[in-house]
């Protein structure tokens, strides 16, 4: 073998230890780079909100992570699911929903709310349909009148008020619908299974290009609905409560809530 082959072979083994050590080295590096990756990154927070509520509260959601790194888990149900699935599980660190309703829950109690906005009841109806007052409902042709429970949703309670506030709840008694949520009575009206119901702006905005219409109902005719983020007691230090309460009170968030007719 010549001096020169026995020089080639040499370079060549030098050349595989310096690949093996720079790859070496490289793997260390990456190492050091995952574990500075931002702690949010890892994290994630459960939160859960009323079925009405599912539009803003996921458009929340999503904001919210771009601009925290912190992924959100979200559940959504009538209240009576969502306060059961914050009793249950011990991750469910934040629940949309309405103050007076959660105050009143029992179980789980509440560290403290965050303000989300104010919950307004309307009375909408399906294509092929108007209505110019509420009043009107009185006309026989609205014989299916669809609205919330008003023992899980707050706009079955609000509806169940204006009711009888307006003088209308005898009136119109026998074709009334009540149903499981907001999203339900939505639902009928898109499909055009009931001739009107009530629900809440939210779903309203969310659904107004497949129905006929809707208009607001006089909020003297029922209870103030405050609608909040209630810090479930005992949760407030999980990962991504203090970040959340803070973007909620940041002008990116009122805008979207404010979009939403909160």
């Amino acid at each position: 073998m010549n001096l020169s082959t026995l020089l080639a072979r040499a370079a060549g083994r030098a050349l595989r230890r310096r690949a093996r050590g720079l790859r070496f080295w490289l793997a260390i590096a990456g190492l050091f780079a995952v574990g500075a990756l931002p702690a949010s990154a890892a994290e994630s927070l459960t939160i859960a909100a009323g079925a009405g509520y599912k539009r803003p509260v996921s458009e929340l959601a999503a904001a919210f992570e771009r601009h925290s790194g912190i992924r959100i888990e979200p559940f959504f149900g009538h209240m009576g699911q969502v306060l059961a699935q914050a009793r249950q599980s011990d991750r469910v660190a934040v629940v949309f929903g309405d103050q007076a309703f959660l105050e009143n829950a029992g179980q789980p109690d509440f560290a403290r709310y965050l303000p989300a906005g104010r919950g307004r009841l309307v009375l909408a109806w399906p294509s092929g349909r108007t209505l110019a007052k509420a009043e009107d409902l009185v006309d026989p042709k609205f014989a299916r009148i669809a609205l919330p429970d008003q023992r899980q949703a707050v706009y079955g309670k609000a509806a169940s008020q204006f009711l009888a506030r307006s003088a209308l709840a005898k009136t119109l008694e026998g074709r009334l619908l009540m149903v499981a949520n907001v999203p339900q009575v939505s639902a009928y009206l898109v499909s055009g299974e009931v001739d009107a119901g009530f629900i809440n702006l939210t779903d309203a905005l969310g659904v107004r290009g497949r129905i006929g219409g809707f208009l607001e109902i006089d909020p003297a005719l029922y209870d103030e609905v405050r609608i909040v983020a209630g810090v479930v007691e005992g949760r407030e230090s999980l990962p991504g409560v203090e970040a959340l309460a803070a973007y909620l009170a940041s002008p990116e968030a009122q805008a979207i809530l404010t979009r939403h007719g909160l």
